[in-house]
């Protein structure tokens, strides 16, 4: 700092001196040393509030740090917990899809089961249906054959030959 000032007082006593005229006026002198002490009275007034603002600029950097380092932790914490989230979601999404599996075996074999019951039950319906339809037409066919046998009065026929001849017809 001295140096400084060294260098920015010499040309002023050098520049300083007065006219050509030979007249030497050593005003120079005390000139410099007025501009010494206002330099140094300014700069003792200004030191303290320069360095406060400098300390203030310092500590508002490092308070936005701070909170920067802050927020950028929080979002690797908020990253990590991301990352842990997305691994539970793919094992639960893992888990759902065995189950989904599962399920839908059960589901066919279930489907399968019901539909061979069905199956089974409507066969079975089908031959009563058809039995019952056969011993209809049988007796419609008895019935026929004895209305016929017994409207005609030219034909006498006893109870075994009866019963014979009605074995005859439906077997």
């Amino acid at each position: 700092m001295k140096k400084y000032l060294f260098l920015f007082i010499i040309p002023a006593l050098v520049l300083a001196s007065g006219g050509h005229d030979g007249v030497k006026d050593y005003d120079v002198l005390w000139r410099s040393i007025n501009f010494i002490l206002f330099f140094g009275i300014l700069f003792y007034l200004l030191k303290g509030p320069a360095k406060a603002a400098y300390q203030g600029r310092i500590d508002g950097i490092a308070s936005r740090l701070e909170a920067n380092q802050k927020i950028l932790k929080e979002s690797a914490a908020r990253k990590e917990q991301a990352k842990k989230d997305l691994q539970d979601a793919k094992v639960q999404g893992a888990a759902l899809i065995e189950t989904a599996k599962k399920e839908i075996v059960f589901a066919a074999e279930k489907i399968k089961n019901a539909t061979e019951q069905e199956i089974a039950n409507l066969q079975k319906s089908f031959d009563e249906q058809k039995s019952f339809e056969a011993r209809k037409i049988k007796k419609e066919v008895v019935s026929e054959i004895l209305d016929d046998v017994f409207a005609s009065d030219d034909i006498k026929f006893g109870q075994d030959k009866l019963v014979k001849i009605v074995e005859k017809k439906v077997g």
